[in-house]
């Protein structure tokens, strides 16, 4: 009877001391107790939305519960990332970041979201480099004859680009200020267009990430002349980066997961440590290195959240010098 009665007891100061450590304790130790939801704030079909599936689909996995991927495309991805901000702060529901939804913050005048304050940085998942690519009418067989013969002037050299401040257009605009060349900006309603224009000769040069125009680059339709990334792309291993060819240049289209801002701190931790051992598989690396991309999983989430604060600012200084304003 004695036992029993302190069973009673101490079953009864453990539920008491459950609840004094609140709702936040209990809903870290039962995490995930049912299926998450990972917004991506672009149509279905594109590269965010394939890397978030894949990734969504191993994460699944490992924590237990399904991950479902919840397109809300529109706004230059500002309406996925609105929702993500108005979100419960629990880790059921997450956003997938990319360098747009840093970088609207400096195109935008009304933004409905800050980048650094509404969100919790869990980690990046990949990185889409920019590509020098330009039509074989350009004489420039290398980075360094590209520079010189964009120097020189007397001739139109100009860029194609998805529409203003798109990922091409604040690439070309980065390129221009690190070489010291001018071009001339044409955009287009969308990558389609903007990659035909350049293979017609309208335009001769466009930044595109590998994808879109890898096709072209094997018919030898369009030349590759640089890849702004650390290392060579293993779908375009011929191609040098820029480093190698002489120019301290690295860009590209960057794809992350961020939660809500005040999640809590376990669960922010969990899943980055889940993310990482998923980014470790051989077919989910495989799948999104076809996509011209780069697999790069942060260290931490704080090393994220810096990068995050890097590339913001990065952004805000190309678009002021550049004047681009884009209306909403």
């Amino acid at each position: 009877m004695k036992s029993s009665r302190r069973a009673l007891c101490g079953a009864v100061a453990a539920a008491a001391l459950a609840a004094a450590a609140g709702p936040a304790a209990w809903a870290q130790s039962t995490y995930p107790d049912h299926a998450l939801h990972l917004i991506v704030p672009f149509a279905p079909g594109g590269g965010t939305d394939l890397i978030a599936r894949l990734v969504g689909r191993k994460l699944g996995d490992r924590l237990g519960q399904a991950v479902v991927v919840d397109n809300r495309p529109g706004a230059s991805a500002m309406i996925g990332a609105e929702a993500e901000a108005r979100s419960a702060p629990d880790g059921y529901t997450l956003l997938m970041a990319t360098t747009s939804v840093a970088s609207n913050g400096s195109l935008y005048k009304n933004v409905p979201y800050d980048m650094e304050k509404d969100f919790a940085p869990i980690s990046m998942l990949a990185n889409a480099p920019a590509v020098l690519v330009v039509n074989p009418q350009v004489p420039a067989k290398t980075l360094a004859e590209f520079v010189s013969y964009a120097r020189q002037g007397g001739h139109e050299l100009n860029y194609a680009s998805y529409g203003v401040g798109t990922a091409p257009h604040l690439t070309a605009e980065l390129f221009q200020q690190s070489s010291g060349t001018r071009l001339f900006h044409v955009p287009y309603k969308g990558g389609g267009p903007a990659v035909l224009a350049t293979l017609s000769g309208e335009t001769k040069v466009i930044f595109p990430s590998a994808v879109p125009v890898m096709t072209h680059l094997k018919s030898g339709k369009l030349r590759a002349l640089a890849v702004a990334s650390h290392n060579r792309l293993a779908s375009l291993p011929d191609v040098p980066t820029f480093h190698e060819a002489g120019m301290d240049f690295e860009t590209g289209t960057w794809f992350g997961i961020v939660g809500r801002a005040g999640t809590p701190a376990p669960i922010i931790d969990r899943l980055h440590r889940e993310i990482v051992e998923v980014l470790k598989d051989p077919e989910l690396r495989k799948a999104i290195e076809e996509q011209g991309a780069e697999v790069l999983p942060s260290a931490s989430p704080a090393e994220y959240a810096k990068f995050i604060s890097a590339d913001i600012r990065r952004w805000a200084e190309v678009v002021k010098k550049a004047h681009i304003t884009v209306e909403q």
